[in-house]
């Protein structure tokens, strides 16, 4: 499958999965280029180019930087909040090889740019919340494009086999257009795999590439 969507569960599991293999700012050079902050909420929060584990986890637990509010709901006297989706983006296997194998560096810069624009599109169409309509007297989803998402590139998978792939974190965090942070409504967003699936493999500049 081109993209996977998955719920995760724990802020500090997640940042270790992605501490143990390196990919965060204070890794090796080939390492740090790999991972970035991608959405108009992480530059909104100022959260610069790559990404830091330790603020990574405190973004993922609701924390939102520069700020005193802490995202999520106090359930028995403790607060609950959900740290967010892994959207994972593929390169086909015949890409991977090209890429990985064959050394073709710009077929790793086009998976790059079509990871962005993926991104851009999820956060410009999928991206909503839950908010109470005072006339309707109920909870109504509406649109709020502000992505907080940290981006990490691998090219191999669990068995060291040549796999050409991005984890793109996203927060369940957004800046509402009313400017208040908030957490996300993740249901639709969670069942678009083959949406943003298919909008990765049709990007100008992927759809080129050798498959």
């Amino acid at each position: 499958m081109v993209a996977t969507v998955t719920s995760l569960t724990s802020a500090a599991v997640t940042t270790r999965y992605f501490e143990r293999d390196g990919y965060y700012a204070k890794a090796d050079p080939e390492h740090r280029k790999a991972s970035r902050w991608h959405g108009e909420g992480a530059a909104a929060l100022g959260l610069g180019r790559h990404v830091a584990p330790s603020r990574f986890e405190a973004v993922l637990a609701g924390a939102v930087p520069g700020t005193d509010i802490t995202l999520g709901r106090i359930r028995d006297g403790r607060r609950e909040h959900r740290p967010g989706l892994d959207v994972t983006l593929q390169a086909p296997k015949s890409v991977s090889l090209a890429a990985l194998v064959a050394g073709d560096g710009r077929i790793v810069r086009a998976h790059d740019e079509a990871v962005r624009a993926t991104l851009d599109f999820v956060e410009g169409n999928l991206l909503v919340v839950r908010q109470w309509d005072r006339e309707r007297k109920r909870h109504v989803r509406v649109p709020s494009p502000s992505m907080v998402a940290a981006t990490f590139r691998h090219k191999a998978n669990r068995n060291l086999e040549p796999h050409l792939h991005t984890h793109a974190v996203i927060a369940n965090m957004t800046r509402k257009p009313d400017g208040k942070w908030a957490s996300l409504d993740t249901g639709a967003l969670g069942r678009s795999e083959r949406l943003i699936g298919a909008h990765y493999r049709n990007v100008p500049n992927f759809t080129n590439v050798p498959a």
